[in-house]
């Protein structure tokens, strides 16, 4: 394939954005690495927390966002499996802060590319990596720690969707938190059984009362700060909290009563961590676990899809309604 020698990245203006595009040299692969011409990739909370964590000028002058997407292999350096990957369709995920996935070419590691089945478009394939891998990691620590039942907070949202789904698949009671009535009653429709508005005066007594019922001694929390906290108190004796994101965008911490008085737990999450300390073997299991789900149970839902040229418009409609579905970058689509 003629491999251009430039190509159209998005790139960070400043410190904490805005979001632009610029015209940068196409990066080769080096041993053990794969090109990936890219087809989609999706806008993430990841994504946002790593475009925020960038500072200097140095960092920003060379930083191009996007954790995962999909595309085809184009190159590859030298290696068996750079090799095995060449001319096909992959979902991937970035490994280098100067190549992301929002661009129309990225080098990565061959060991973060997976084979996209025919069943699955580019699209969907996109979008199989962090929120699916996410959602079966968290239930592989429900069964290994054995938990009877799980809090599944920002349940509105499409990561929040995959717990649930998976929770009734599973047999694991779920308890959904939501921000307002119309997320309510959306998931109520959908099937859910337990059902919270975190914007209810009673919220935390019904969370307190439900945990106690259903024995939920997990809790799953993206927006940490002092959200955190309420959820300690509501959790009962001996709880873990799981932090995997900061939706919340403080730095509000918590205080040690409910850690040292009722022996709970606090745990931070970070998926790459997970797949790395977990070993290549039981991420290849849940991958063919993701492709199962997403040709049966799961279709990740798409509100929009906009040009690299457009990512700060395609970031700022993501945060303008997170629970309508996953916002696309789509390379050469047209303005």
């Amino acid at each position: 394939m003629n491999i251009p020698e430039k190509m159209v990245a998005v790139h960070l203006e400043k410190p904490g954005g805005p979001l632009t595009f610029r015209t940068i040299s196409v990066p080769a692969p080096k041993d053990g690495e794969v090109l990936v011409k890219m087809s989609a990739a999706p806008v993430n909370p990841s994504d946002l927390q790593r475009i925020n964590s960038v500072s200097g000028e140095q960092e920003v002058s060379s930083f191009v966002p996007g954790i995962e997407g999909s595309g085809t292999v184009i190159a590859a350096g030298k290696g068996l499996l750079p090799r095995l990957w060449m001319g096909k369709r992959v979902a991937c995920s970035s490994v280098h802060p100067d190549s992301g996935t929002w661009a129309e070419y990225m080098v990565t590691s061959a060991s973060f590319c997976f084979p996209i089945p025919k069943t699955i478009s580019d699209e969907q394939g996109s979008m199989l990596l962090v929120n699916p891998m996410t959602a079966l990691a968290f239930f592989d620590i429900i069964y290994h720690e054995k938990h009877r039942a799980v809090i599944n907070t920002a349940a509105a949202g499409a990561l929040g969707n995959m717990i649930r789904i998976l929770g009734k698949k599973h047999n694991i009671p779920v308890i959904n938190v939501v921000k307002n009535d119309q997320q309510s009653r959306n998931l109520i429709k959908d099937g859910a059984e337990y059902v919270l508005n975190n914007s209810d005066s009673d919220f935390t007594d019904k969370l307190r009362i439900l945990s106690k019922e259903l024995s939920a001694t997990l809790a799953l929390d993206p927006v940490s700060g002092s959200y955190t906290q309420l959820l300690l108190e509501a959790l009962p004796y001996g709880a873990t909290v799981i932090i995997y994101g900061n939706l919340s965008g403080t730095g509000e911490g918590t205080t040690l009563r409910p850690l040292l008085l009722e022996n709970k737990k606090l745990h931070g999450f970070y998926l790459a961590n997970w797949m790395r300390d977990n070993g290549m073997l039981k991420t290849i299991r849940n991958l063919n676990k993701v492709r199962q789900l997403l040709k049966n149970d799961l279709r990740i839902t798409v509100q929009n899809r906009f040009p690299l040229e457009k990512a700060q418009l395609a970031v700022d409609t993501y945060l303008g309604n997170m629970t309508a579905g996953k916002v696309l970058l789509v390379p050469g689509q047209m303005n």
